[in-house]
């Protein structure tokens, strides 16, 4: 996925912040807390998350999602996709 030069920086950016954190706890939800308390949020967090994990984009989401600092984010994601499945239902 590409992202404007901005957006790519910052990402960049916030991962090497981020990246003494991850190597010192190896927590994910710890990873996320710090990321949240430094306002990284969304995609950006979801994308400094799978550069620190050098993993795939669905492990980087779930470490996202099921960070309990992630609650209300996770609430939202849930409700947007509850009313995309309720809107693919009507258009059947």
């Amino acid at each position: 996925m590409g992202f404007d030069a901005e957006r790519s920086a910052r990402i960049a950016a916030m991962r090497e912040t981020a990246r003494p954190v991850w190597e010192a706890s190896g927590d994910t939800d710890t990873l996320q807390q710090f990321l949240k308390d430094n306002g990284c949020h969304g995609v950006e967090a979801v994308f400094v998350t799978m550069g620190l994990l050098n993993c795939d984009l669905g492990e980087a989401q779930r470490a996202f999602l099921n960070a309990p600092c992630r609650d209300a984010e996770r609430r939202f994601h849930n409700d947007a996709m509850d009313a995309l499945a309720e809107a693919a239902d009507h258009d059947v």
